[in-house]
């Protein structure tokens, strides 16, 4: 674009994610010409409701489906999100870390393996190395004993504050975060809340947290986004959410009392 100034060869993007006119899945496509951009270190709340496509956009994003459309930049580098190669993703994917709702621990593995397996997959760390790394991260985390447990006799808390730990060893560029709070009671997810805005102030990674609690968007967040029916509606800062006009916006903020 006429005007801008290019970045040196080795400049990191001032962009972390951008989502340019996405459409999909392909075939079946529940997402409609949706564009969304990350700055690097800022915080973006997508807010919707249930079946909106919020967790569509992430899977998107990921490459773990196909788009039928639709341009995805990761921290300056695109890819056609309906023709990337495999190849392609799996690079890319190393930039982003990602909590999913489910935190999608290997149940066989501890916590601490959990956390230490990115770690000796994708780099040339001695195990000795990945362990230090992964106790530390489980500790900034809020976990700082039995660390030798496996999911299954672990906390809903303590198997997301994992995933989280998890997300942030390869310190990524970009923090993915499904539905933080799901299944969570009250004091939990404000525990987890906590958790997540030092981690985030640490690494100082972009954040998309993709949930339909309001409530997240008046934790933290540089902006938020409001996706409904499989289209962002609105977009901006927490006070052009709350004085919205739009139908869609003002039922889903006033269904749970926010405004």
């Amino acid at each position: 674009m006429a005007g801008d100034t290019p970045r040196a060869p080795n400049e990191p993007s001032p962009t972390a994610l951008r989502v340019d006119d996405l459409t999909g899945p392909a075939g079946i496509p529940v997402l409609h010409h949706v564009s969304l951009i990350v700055p690097r270190s800022t915080s973006h709340v997508l807010l919707g409701p249930m079946h909106a496509g919020k967790s569509t956009l992430l899977r998107l994003v990921l490459g773990l489906e196909r788009a039928e459309s639709g341009t995805v930049t990761i921290d300056g580098d695109a890819f056609d999100a309906a023709h990337a190669r495999e190849d392609e993703l799996r690079r890319l994917r190393r930039r982003i870390g990602v909590v999913f709702d489910s935190s999608a621990l290997v149940s066989r593995l501890t916590l601490i393996e959990n956390v230490e397996l990115p770690l000796v997959e994708h780099t040339g760390v001695d195990a000795e190395a990945a362990r230090r790394r992964a106790v530390e991260l489980l500790r900034e985390a809020g976990l700082g004993r039995d660390l030798e447990r496996t999911p299954d006799v672990t906390s809903r808390l303590d198997r997301r504050r994992t995933a989280l730990a998890r997300a942030l060893v390869l310190e990524p560029r970009l923090l993915l975060i499904d539905e933080p709070g799901h299944g969570l009671d009250p004091h939990a997810a404000a525990e987890l809340d906590d958790t997540l805005r030092a981690l985030h102030e640490r690494y100082a990674c972009a954040l998309l947290i993709c949930s339909q609690e309001v409530r997240y968007a008046f934790r933290w967040p540089d902006a938020v986004s409001v996706l409904a029916g499989g289209r962002i509606v609105e977009r901006g800062s927490l006070d052009q959410l709350l004085h919205s006009r739009h139908e869609a916006v003002r039922r889903f903020v006033d269904r749970r009392g926010a405004a």
